[in-house]
């Protein structure tokens, strides 16, 4: 009797799902389209879905309703004028920073060193974002810092990333690690992170005096700025496919392109 009682009161704790099968299938039909070439028929959106085509077919009557899908001539779908405007609704409102500084403030936080987030302009790196660390001998970049694309962590992964296709081409490896580049006290770890069509966005940095902070020898610091990377990818629009076996392996540019196959 009390064992039933014990039952009874942890099913009354657990959170309730309250989450709505038919939503959750309308998403998972229209998110098929996402990063597909071109248009497809029930058959490919079964396979991308799991769901039957019977099923599927209902659901697409009311996308094609309210213009969020269009079927083509040759009874092949692909997204509708709606489904745009509802894309540039949420381009006119992103704001970046609403994402990916909080990442930067909470490694902070967890690592106790600096960090900041680099995007590529043509043959520079411009420092869009930037927390520094709470310690009162500590490395600091601001915002809007111009720098080469050299040899320290981010901008090899600027370089390397902003290839299409080069993220297979890692082989899991994500992290690219620097020492004493720029400045010979300090060291840094950055990773990409991805977007909209699992296109490089940027590079997201830790970086440290060298006495407290050695990235080689920081698997879990490494692993923890993986693992926000991937969590900031899918915010940013990226898909869980972006990252191909992901881990905490130093990546080593010089050895890829050694092994690369030529041009």
């Amino acid at each position: 009797m009390k064992k039933e009682k014990e039952t009874s009161k942890r099913e009354k704790d657990a959170a309730p799902d309250r989450t709505v099968l038919g939503a959750e299938r309308s998403l998972a039909i229209l998110s098929a389209f996402i990063d597909a070439p071109e248009p497809f028929g029930l058959t490919e959106l079964e396979e991308r879905t799991g769901l039957f085509k019977s099923v599927i077919h209902r659901y697409m009557m009311s996308f094609i309703k309210e213009g969020y899908v269009v079927q083509r001539a040759d009874s092949s779908y692909q997204l509708g004028p709606r489904a745009f405007q509802l894309g540039k609704a949420f381009e006119a409102k992103f704001d970046y920073a609403d994402f990916i500084l909080p990442a930067l403030e909470q490694l902070v936080r967890e690592t106790g060193e600096s960090t900041a987030f680099y995007i590529r302009q043509q043959d520079q790196r411009l420092c869009l974002y930037a927390a520094e660390s709470p310690e009162s001998v500590k490395a600091t970049v601001k915002a809007g810092s111009l720098f080469a694309i050299d040899q320290t962590s981010s901008a090899q992964v600027l370089r390397f990333f902003s290839v299409p296709g080069n993220a297979a081409r890692s082989g899991g490896r994500y992290v690219c690690i620097s020492v004493g580049i720029n400045n010979p006290l300090s060291s840094s770890m950055s990773v990409p992170v991805f977007g909209p069509g699992n296109a490089l966005v940027g590079a997201m940095t830790i970086f440290g005096l060298s006495l407290r902070f050695d990235p080689a020898a920081s698997e879990v610091l490494r692993g923890k700025l993986l693992g926000l990377a991937q969590d900031l990818s899918l915010r940013l629009g990226a898909t869980s496919q972006a990252y191909r076996n992901p881990s905490a392996q130093v990546f080593d540019e010089t050895a890829l392109q050694e092994t690369s196959p030529p041009q």
